[in-house]
């Protein structure tokens, strides 16, 4: 008695090509998606630079109370920042707590240092840190705000934040970062 073939499988030859396409598509398709992935990194980072911004304002308008954003750095964003409420006008972080009860500093966001290949510029003293005031006018620690930070990552369209002083601002897309 003779029985059909059945098919069992696949056979070793066909495995070891279907292997050695996967590997040229995957060979191909690695180093454009090593840069997509820090291309998102820094969109990221300034989307939360810009969400941090945006919350910073909207609670100094709706508690009334100057409100400061500053780099745990001064003059480099990418060690990250602190945002808590100025009671005093002071911007210092000597006397900020987690008690947000009216005439107490207290903190309301902080971000941890950034990733080690994004980079950040400043021009003037937007690098010392921002005032938001209870009308939701921005100012530099120093002063008026008119300006841009930057942020870079190698290879990549670097974003820079535009900043005004009516307490708008936006984000855009730069140069090529070196």
């Amino acid at each position: 008695m003779v029985k059909d073939k059945i098919n069992q499988g696949f056979t070793l030859v066909e495995l070891m090509v279907t292997l050695a396409v996967a590997a040229i598509i995957l060979a191909i398709a690695a180093p454009s998606f090593s840069q997509m992935i820090r291309d998102h990194r820094l969109i990221t980072t300034a989307n939360d630079f810009m969400g941090t911004m945006q919350l910073a304002r909207s609670e100094a308008i709706r508690r009334g109370v100057q409100v400061t954003m500053l780099p745990i750095t001064q003059g480099d964003w990418t060690s990250g920042w602190n945002v808590f409420t100025d009671w005093n006008g002071n911007a210092a972080l000597n006397d900020v707590g987690n008690n947000c009860s009216q005439n107490n500093d207290c903190f309301l966001a902080q971000q941890n240092s950034l990733s080690t290949n994004i980079s950040s510029n400043s021009n003037g003293s937007l690098g010392k840190g921002f005032r938001f005031m209870p009308t939701g006018e921005i100012f530099t620690i120093d002063g008026l705000v008119n300006g841009t930070i930057t942020f870079c990552s190698s290879q990549s369209n670097s974003r820079t934040i535009t900043i005004s002083s009516s307490g708008s601002s936006r984000v855009g897309i730069g140069a090529e970062c070196p």
